[in-house]
């Protein structure tokens, strides 16, 4: 079977220091992943690599084809600019629209549909910086959506929304499974990414571990991926405390 996605032996350096180091796996079609690591892992940077955003000195990204859909992190967004969620939905069809770039009937219909499909086509004339963080994220797979992706990329799309936003965003990824669209999404939550998704990739600028969640999570590679910030409670459940980057530095660049 060939598989949505492929990454082989992929690294980055930045003004000298790794991003990430030989980092590979496989993701077949539907397949959800979460990229789990510490602050500076490399997680941000292995979806840019990913998508094509910033250029590699080593390895290869494999799609086969498939059209990627990059949700960043709300964190980077101006929500002042004065744009509508229609508009934001309509730039993923950009790719679509031909050299004039003229919208066409069937351009806002995709609109329409792919707002309809994650709840948000009331809001379709209100400004993107008016909506909650939750709301935003939607609307942000709606544009994803509108791309025709069939891998979507999400980094960071938990952080500053609240509990039902959260389910209404994970309903949302669950449907988008049955339709043969490959998620991978980037979360500090461990639990989270225990409870609810496939596969867990386990980052910290190397690939620490790679496979369904609970084979992952171990004291071993918690203890690699985490140093003295994991804890291992009973069996099989893996609680991470604190939230300071790999090897002991704060917040950097790489993530």
């Amino acid at each position: 079977m060939v598989p949505a996605l492929e990454v082989h032996n992929l690294s980055v350096r930045y003004d000298g220091a790794q991003a990430l180091d030989n980092v590979s796996f496989r993701v077949q079609v539907g397949e959800r992943v979460a990229v789990v690591g510490p602050n500076g892992a490399g997680k941000s940077t292995l979806f840019k690599a990913i998508v094509g955003l910033i250029h590699p000195q080593g390895g290869v990204v494999q799609t086969y084809g498939a059209e990627i859909g990059y949700v960043t992190q709300r964190s980077t967004v101006d929500w002042n600019f004065p744009v509508t969620v229609h508009d934001v939905v309509l730039m993923g069809r950009i790719g679509k629209m031909g050299w004039f770039r003229w919208q066409r009937p069937r351009d806002r219909e995709m609109v329409r549909r792919c707002l309809a499909q994650v709840g948000m086509l009331e809001y379709a004339n209100r400004q993107i910086g008016e909506l909650s963080g939750g709301q935003q994220q939607r609307v942000f797979i709606a544009r994803a959506l509108a791309q025709e992706a069939t891998i979507l990329l999400m980094d960071e799309p938990f952080s500053g929304v609240d509990m039902p936003s959260q389910e209404a965003i994970l309903a949302l990824l669950e449907n988008l499974r049955e339709q043969g669209i490959t998620i991978l999404v980037s979360t500090h939550d461990l639990n989270l990414a225990v409870e609810r998704f496939d596969l867990l990739a386990l980052l910290n600028r190397q690939l620490v571990a790679f496979g369904p969640p609970r084979q992952v999570i171990t004291p071993h590679a918690l203890t690699a991926a985490y140093g003295g910030q994991a804890l291992w409670r009973g069996e099989d459940y893996a609680l991470v405390m604190g939230d300071i980057g790999c090897c002991g530095e704060t917040r950097d660049r790489y993530d």
